[in-house]
């Protein structure tokens, strides 16, 4: 994959972790959907900064990245699952579109490999 292209994938994804995370502003969530909004948003920003310097970040250190942001994703996403119908729709849908563009990611950095 090609350094620009998978910056602006990896942007997509923080921009989704992004907007989960100012979903969360003045809405009442339990504390469990917060912290896995939270740890999405962080685990994605420090994909991004790994891949800053792309030439000193390996495949596989970026795949494992990766792979982490992915799972975060999945935690956020159980997390909304579990709050039912009390969780913003903005919210589930940046979660929803973070989980997705890490999933595609992850599928073809694997292939690529």
């Amino acid at each position: 994959m090609q350094g620009e292209q998978l910056k602006q994938r990896i942007d997509r994804i923080e921009q989704s972790a992004d907007d989960a995370k100012n979903a969360l502003k003045g809405a009442s969530l339990s504390s469990d959907l917060r912290q896995a909004v939270l740890a999405l948003h962080q685990k994605a920003s420090g994909l991004k900064h790994a891949c800053e310097g792309q030439e000193s970040a390996s495949a596989d250190s970026v795949r494992k990245d990766v792979l982490e942001v992915e799972e975060a994703a999945d935690k956020a996403l159980k997390a909304c699952r579990s709050a039912g119908a009390g969780v913003d729709a903005q919210l589930q849908q940046a979660v929803q579109r973070a989980h997705a563009e890490a999933s595609s990611l992850k599928k073809d950095l694997l292939q690529a490999a």
